[in-house]
């Protein structure tokens, strides 16, 4: 169950998903057209009907995606306390992603051409086995999370160390 005071993310998050899988569609189709126009449309070839399956399945994959950008969103929260940060994710197949504060290696703030258009960022947070990520939350909400976790993890590895 999400708790009520998990943050949900800006809703240029949609847009931003939504650019995202455009452009992976158009490189996909761009693909399928360029190898059909190099092997001249032989549509009785094995290769071509393979080549043509094969992008067919990725971009009905990629328009399933696309409409269920608004499930993602709805579902997407995260929330920070005093021991771990938690990532939320999903309500038929549910994610819960909890990152104890005293386990965070390094915080980063990434921000592609896109997210920059937009003024949002993503954060990432590595720990020693795995790292995870906040996606397209705006820069400024971006920025105060990265500072509170690196003070966060600095407090809870001095509290850890003090026994």
């Amino acid at each position: 169950m999400i708790p009520k005071k998990a943050q949900s993310l800006p809703k240029s998050a949609k847009k931003i998903w939504l650019i995202h899988n455009m452009i992976v569609f158009v490189i996909f189709l761009a693909i399928g057209l360029i190898i059909n126009i190099f092997l001249k449309f032989n549509w009785h070839s094995p290769l071509v009907l393979g080549v043509n399956g094969l992008c067919g399945i990725i971009l009905l994959l990629v328009i399933g995606n696309i409409i269920l950008i608004p499930y993602h969103y709805r579902f997407y929260k995260y929330m920070l306390n005093q021991e771990a940060i938690s990532i939320y994710k999903g309500f038929f197949l549910r994610k819960s992603q909890t990152i104890p504060l005293n386990r965070i290696q390094n915080v980063d703030t990434v921000q592609g051409p896109i997210l920059q258009i937009c003024h949002l960022q993503n954060v990432s947070i590595v720990t020693a086995a795995h790292a995870f990520k906040i996606e397209a939350i705006n820069e400024d909400v971006a920025h105060y999370l990265r500072d509170q976790l690196i003070t966060a993890a600095r407090q809870a590895r001095e509290v850890d160390t003090d026994d």
